[in-house]
This record gives C-alpha cells, structure tokens and sequence, in this order.
C-alpha cells in the first residue's frame, strides 16, 4: 500500500498509508473529511546516472 497525503477543509495535511482507491479519510486533527492531493514527486536523479552509464544509444566512431 503506498503513503499518500490528503488535506482537509482547515487545511491539516496528513500523510497515511491506504489503499490506492482510498479518496479521503477522517483528518486526525478535526475529524472532519481529509481528500487526497497530488504532491510533488521527491524522485530525482543525480550524478553521471544510469542513462550516461549504459542505456543511451552511443554512437561510435570508425577508427581506420
């Protein structure tokens, strides 16, 4: 199950782990109905990464 965040009409933003289909909860704070948001992917690839390493089409040169 991931984690995902919901906010409620106060504005309190709980992060729970539910189900994927779950659309809202009871907020925590003021029991009233928390909907689930859309937040910011904290993903991010740093460095030389895997791309440069061994995934891109490398074009290689004809030595005569």
């Amino acid at each position: 199950m991931p984690v995902y965040e919901f906010e409620c009409p106060n504005g309190t933003i709980t992060e729970k782990l539910v189900r994927m289909n779950t659309k809202e909860i009871a907020c925590p704070k003021c029991h009233q109905k928390a909907k689930k948001i859309i937040s910011a992917c904290t993903f991010e690839l740093k460095g030389g990464g895997w791309y440069a390493d061994g995934y891109s089409s490398k074009k290689h040169s004809k030595t005569k």
